[in-house]
């Protein structure tokens, strides 16, 4: 690694820390204020929404990922250019390819941040976010374990050890006693389907009851089950995809189609977390020829302008073409690439004129 390698690197790596702590500054307000309209509902409170907060702060930082892979660039290359450091490189010999390829070495670390945190650490931190602040808002009495979790209807005690994707219950057990608080009945039943938004259907069931100093078991095949944890209720249970990582994603999806159920959205969804990284490297591959070239001599101010402008329109664009690929049932992978390829088109163009 040469000593110039190692300057920009530098440059770029702290440019990049900056733009993300005030970008994360910023949006995290934002969270927190949104917030506060639920405060008092519940037992949700002052610290759970700084809690929340604080866990949402992975996926955040996911987020704003490709802004800050294009602004961190800018701003880093921009000080070079301004305290004509580039100049002074190409007079030594370095070209603008080999500058380029310091800067993407820097993009390619950050992208492989992003894949780490988005697999591995985003996912736990939201969901657990998300099934703290549903148990505050929504249902105190519902306490979840790593095992699945415990409700209460009344003298029965239900315990559910998996919520699976379409409300599905897996290894149900329902406890139920009497008025002397004695175990009266308890029911084992392999999973839980809805039958409507008020009722199940128990699968594999068995029984025993204490019937005369004696414990007699049924076997049934199915059961109805009407309580107070309704199938519409459990939908607060189901985590939102947007929260799931790529892998859970992808078994979702796989759910979907193998019970012939509409996945398109969701594949759209899943090809955008699968490109997530390689946008944020992209933007660092944009940010390069407009420093180089163009926006040499321009003020910080006007680059980061021009970076915002760029990153904005292709955020837009993407949205748009991700939408547009949904209602129409184009393919998931092309509909999610396409802006991609249209910029990193565009990115050569403008590099091939500033070489």
């Amino acid at each position: 690694m040469s000593t110039i390698d190692r300057h920009i690197w530098l440059r770029v790596i702290r440019s990049y820390a900056l733009v993300m702590a005030v970008l994360l500054s910023v949006f995290s307000l934002m969270a927190f204020v949104n917030e506060l309209d639920s405060i008092g509902r519940g037992t949700y409170a002052l610290g759970d929404a700084v809690l929340n907060v604080l866990l949402t702060v992975p996926s955040r930082m996911i987020e704003l990922a490709p802004a800050t892979a294009l602004l961190g660039s800018i701003i880093g290359l921009g000080e070079l250019a301004s305290s004509h450091e580039l100049i002074a490189m190409q007079v030594l010999g370095t070209s603008p390819l080999r500058i380029g390829w310091s800067v993407t070495v820097t993009g390619i670390l950050l992208m492989i941040a992003v894949v780490g945190v988005q697999e591995w650490v985003a996912p736990s931190t939201d969901q657990l976010a998300y099934t703290r602040r549903i148990q505050a808002i929504s249902n105190p009495e519902a306490l979840h374990t790593k095992q699945g979790f415990w409700t209460r209807d009344g003298r029965q005690f239900i315990r559910v050890h998996q919520v699976l994707p379409g409300r599905i219950l897996s290894d149900v057990e329902i406890y139920e006693f009497d008025d002397h608080d004695r175990l009266r009945l308890v029911t084992w039943a392999q999973r839980a389907d809805p039958k409507d938004s008020h009722r199940w259907v128990l699968l594999n069931v068995v029984q025993q009851m204490t019937e005369a100093e004696r414990v007699v078991t049924k076997r049934l095949a199915s059961l109805p089950w009407a309580g107070s944890l309704t199938p519409a209720q459990v939908e607060l249970l189901v985590l939102p995809v947007e929260i799931l990582s790529r892998s859970t994603l992808g078994q979702y999806i796989a759910f979907l189609k193998k019970t012939g159920q509409d996945a398109e959205r969701l594949e759209i969804r899943l090809w955008q977390q699968l490109t997530m990284p390689l946008s944020t490297l992209m933007m660092v591959l944009v940010a390069i020829p407009f420093v180089l070239g163009p926006l040499r001599t321009a003020t910080a101010g006007k680059r980061i302008l021009h970076g915002s402008l760029v990153g904005a329109a292709f955020h837009l664009s993407s949205l748009s073409v991700a939408h547009l690929g949904a209602i129409l049932h184009l393919n998931a992978a092309l509909t999610v690439l396409s802006p991609l390829a249209v910029l990193g088109g565009v990115t050569v163009w403008v590099y091939r004129r500033v070489r």
